[in-house]
């Protein structure tokens, strides 16, 4: 029988990966104990998916959820999803490299198919595309039922088909979509460039204006405007720098304002602002963005804003928190060479640099 090994029980890992699952039993390997006990407890867990306006619950229940990796025996399992976050990868149990079957990375960076392939010393590692918003917790309501509960939206998993996956395995997988690398690679741009980062400047306003959740940010029409000016010139960005068909750019990119409102999903600006270092590193979904649009003359004025926005996120509960308050006491050149290694001689640089400050009074006074 086709056994699966989810590491990581967070919104990716415990909230959506199951729904691609057809009578796939799966265990569960987390770092929180708690989390681990709180399921075997309860024996299993709500997810609620987003479709078409309205929530369907299911209950998932995993054959075993455990904190400790010794407690698996990987010969029992087919397959397995890294789902950990990207700062996590390079920290696996060392245990793992004993698994010779197909391991897939659903994390939000492909370079994580390095780090795991080279912390572990394996080479069965590939890279998969979850093109999904999956909260990492639940409305009142159903935290009421469930304090386990999580809400995603129906969203689609794209997996690399050159993997060495057994075709005994397909089959329990309906929901996924085996695709080339060149399809993944378009995927993958799209998004990165088209929903994650507007994704994450959406969350970035929605600080700015004292809101729990990404959705409410949507309310103000001003945010609607700035994320749509986001996507408009990553549109084109990509269409100038990349031979991605422009169809598939423009219907993936009209469905994204759908998806950040969307009022079921109780997506939390925590998560996805969350760690605004890694989201301003080099050639990610900011930082990225930015130097695909300034080389291909593409004026980003919407996205400075929304890097303004970022630079300007303090959550103390935040991994990064310590880190951004430098900003009160370096210039935006210095604290980008500093935390992040990026020249002060850079296009990036001197283009924060010259725009932050009014950006930044831009955001003020629309926010306001």
């Amino acid at each position: 029988m086709a056994r699966a090994l989810i590491v990581g029980g967070g919104a990716i890992g415990r909230g959506f990966l199951p729904w691609s699952f057809e009578d796939l039993p799966f265990d569960i390997y987390d770092a929180s104990e708690a989390l681990c006990q709180s399921m075997a407890e309860r024996g299993g867990y709500s997810s609620f998916m987003s479709v078409e306006g309205e929530l369907l619950e299911k209950k998932f229940c995993p054959d075993y959820a455990s904190s400790k990796f010794g407690d698996f025996n990987l010969d029992n399992y087919d397959i397995v999803f890294i789902a950990v976050g990207p700062r996590n990868c390079a920290n696996l149990p060392p245990a793992l490299a004993k698994f010779g079957g197909p391991i897939f990375s659903i994390e939000n960076d492909p370079n994580t198919v390095k780090i795991i392939k080279e912390s572990l010393g394996i080479g069965n590692v590939y890279f998969g595309v979850p093109d999904v918003i999956a909260s990492s917790t639940a409305s009142p309501s159903n935290l009421a039922k469930d304090p386990l509960s999580l809400h995603t939206e129906d969203g689609v998993l794209y997996l690399e088909d050159s993997a060495s996956v057994g075709e005994e395995i397909k089959p329990h997988l309906p929901n996924v979509q085996w695709v080339t690398q060149e399809k993944l690679s378009q995927e993958w741009d799209a998004k990165l460039f088209l929903h994650n980062t507007p994704h994450c400047i959406a969350a970035y306003l929605g600080f700015m204006w004292g809101r729990n959740y990404v959705h409410e940010g949507f309310s103000n029409s001003f945010v609607t405007r700035v994320v749509e000016g986001v996507i408009e010139e990553l549109v084109l960005a990509l269409k100038r720098s990349t031979k991605h068909n422009h169809d598939f750019l423009e219907s993936y990119a009209d469905k994204e304002l759908r998806r950040f409102s969307n009022e079921l999903l109780f997506d939390p600006i925590s998560r996805v602002a969350r760690e605004p270092l890694r989201k301003l590193a080099p050639g990610g979904r900011l930082m990225g963005a930015l130097s695909m649009c300034l080389l291909s003359g593409v004026n980003p004025v919407h996205l400075g804003a929304g890097i303004a926005a970022a630079l300007s996120y303090h959550d103390p509960s935040d991994r990064d928190y310590k880190s951004m308050q430098y900003l009160k006491h370096l210039e935006i050149k210095d604290f980008l060479r500093y935390f992040l290694e990026i020249m002060p001689d850079s296009l990036e640089s001197r283009f924060v640099s010259k725009t932050h400050n009014d950006a930044l009074q831009f955001l003020k006074l629309g926010l306001s």
